[in-house]
C-alpha cells in the first residue's frame, strides 16, 4: 500500500513539474522540451505546453518547428494564441507553416525557393539550408539558389560543405564569378589554402572584367578593389 502511494505521489509530482514548466519555465531547453513532449502526448491541446515549447524552439534558433507549434496552437484555440505573448508573429508562423506545406505536397522548386529566401532575408541561415537542399533536388542547375546554399553553409559554420558547394557551382558553369569569388574567401580565412584561394581570386577577376556589364555600377568597382587588395596580399 505504501509503495503504491509513493508511486502516486511521483506520478503527481511530475506532472506538477511539468506543467510548471511550461507555464513559467524552470529548467534548461532539453531537459523542458523532454518534459513538455511528455506531457503534449497525454494532453496535446495543451495550449500553454505548446506555445512554450514554441518559444523554446524559436530561441534555439529552430524557427521552422516554432512557427509549427504556433499554427498547431493556434488551430486547437485562436484566441488564446491572439492574446499570448507570441501572437505578434502570428501571421508570419502561420504563412511561413502554410508555405512549407504546400512545397511538401507539389514538390514545388519556387516554393522551396521562397521559404529558402525567407530564412536566408532573416538571417536564420541553418534553417534556409533545407528548403535549399530540397529545391536543388528538383533542379541542380539553379546557380543564385547553389550560391545561397553554399553561403548558408558557411554561415552555419559549415565551412567544407560550404566549399564542396562552390565547387560544384564551378564545375556547372566556370564562368561563375561569385562561385570563385567567395571561394577564394572561405579558403584563405576559413581553411587557410592561400594557393588555391589566390587561383580563384585571380579567375574571379578575370571574368569580372570581362563582364562588367552585367554588373551594377556600384558592386563593380567594388568588387575590383576588394579582389585587389586580396591579390596583393
Amino acid at each position: 500500500m505504501r509503495l503504491i502511494f509513493l508511486i502516486v505521489v511521483a506520478t503527481l509530482a511530475l506532472e506538477a513539474n511539468v506543467n510548471v514548466v511550461c507555464k513559467a519555465g524552470i529548467m534548461d531547453n532539453n531537459n523542458a522540451k523532454i518534459y513538455i513532449n511528455k506531457l503534449l502526448k497525454k494532453e496535446p491541446e495543451n495550449i500553454a505546453c505548446i506555445l512554450k515549447l514554441a518559444n523554446i524552439h524559436l530561441k534555439s534558433g529552430e524557427l521552422l518547428q516554432g512557427y509549427k507549434l504556433i499554427t498547431r496552437a493556434y488551430e486547437t484555440n485562436s484566441a488564446t494564441v491572439e492574446l499570448s505573448d507570441i501572437a505578434n508573429i502570428l501571421p508570419y508562423a502561420l504563412e511561413m507553416t502554410s508555405l512549407v506545406e504546400k512545397a511538401n505536397k507539389n514538390n514545388d522548386k519556387l516554393l522551396w525557393n521562397e521559404v529558402g529566401n525567407n530564412f536566408f532575408d532573416m538571417g536564420a541561415y541553418a534553417q534556409s539550408i533545407p528548403a535549399y537542399e530540397k529545391s536543388l533536388l528538383f533542379d541542380a542547375k539553379q546557380q543564385k539558389i547553389g550560391l545561397k546554399l553554399a553561403l548558408s553553409y558557411k554561415k552555419s559554420n559549415q565551412t567544407y560543405k560550404a566549399v564542396e558547394q562552390l565547387e560544384n557551382l564551378i564545375t556547372q558553369n566556370e564562368e561563375d564569378f561569385y562561385a570563385h569569388y567567395y571561394l577564394g574567401k572561405i579558403l584563405r580565412y576559413a581553411v587557410s589554402d592561400e594557393e588555391n584561394a589566390t587561383l580563384h581570386f585571380q579567375r574571379a577577376k578575370e571574368i569580372l572584367l570581362l563582364s562588367k556589364e552585367n554588373f551594377p555600377h556600384i558592386e563593380y568597382p567594388r568588387f575590383i578593389y576588394d579582389i585587389n587588395t586580396e591579390l596583393s596580399k
